[in-house]
């Protein structure tokens, strides 16, 4: 579990929380903008690892290889969402930027408030639909109150006011 809510900018491998990943990062988040060059990303600049159960929020902006949660991904991502407004000239995407070797799974990002209506993985989905619960439940995330999809309570949702948070987070409800 962790978390950025700093703005951050550099050149190549910028991420709003992690540059360059190769390990796990899960039940994480970032919140800031991002702005570089090359491999940018709301949550991971450049992904060799796996990423469960995280999103990121702030606005992404970059030249190549710019993603709304990972600018290029080499590695796994899971039930995990962006929303932030993503700016970029080639290999563009509303989640991820640019993927090779990887594979993402029941991961989603915002179509309108990205301005993207491609990525090089997940699935792009309206403004309403991504702060519906069902868009996630659908796709097996474990939310607080339900069991079908496991127990371990991961995310919870004010439905219809907002978009998934995870369960450890004190500011929203």
């Amino acid at each position: 579990m962790s978390y950025s809510t700093a703005a951050v900018s550099g050149r190549d491998y910028v991420g709003g929380l992690v540059g360059c990943h190769d390990g796990t990062i899960a039940t994480s988040y970032s919140s800031g903008s991002v702005a570089g060059t090359e491999r940018v990303g709301g949550l991971v600049g450049y992904n060799l690892g796996s990423i469960d159960t995280s999103y990121s929020t702030g606005s992404v902006i970059g030249t190549e290889s710019v993603g709304g949660l990972v600018g290029w991904n080499h590695g796994t991502i899971a039930t995990s969402y962006s929303i932030g407004s993503v700016t970029g000239t080639s290999n563009v995407g509303g989640l991820v930027g640019i993927a090779l070797s990887s594979h993402i799974t029941s991961s989603f990002w915002d179509i309108q408030t990205s301005s993207q209506t491609e990525s090089a993985g997940g699935t792009g989905k309206t403004a309403v639909e991504m702060q519906t619960a069902g868009t996630f439940l659908d796709a097996g995330w474990d939310f607080v109150g339900e069991t079908a999809n496991g127990t371990e309570d991961i995310w919870k949702i004010a439905e219809g006011k907002d978009y998934p948070h995870l369960w450890w987070e004190t500011t929203h409800d």
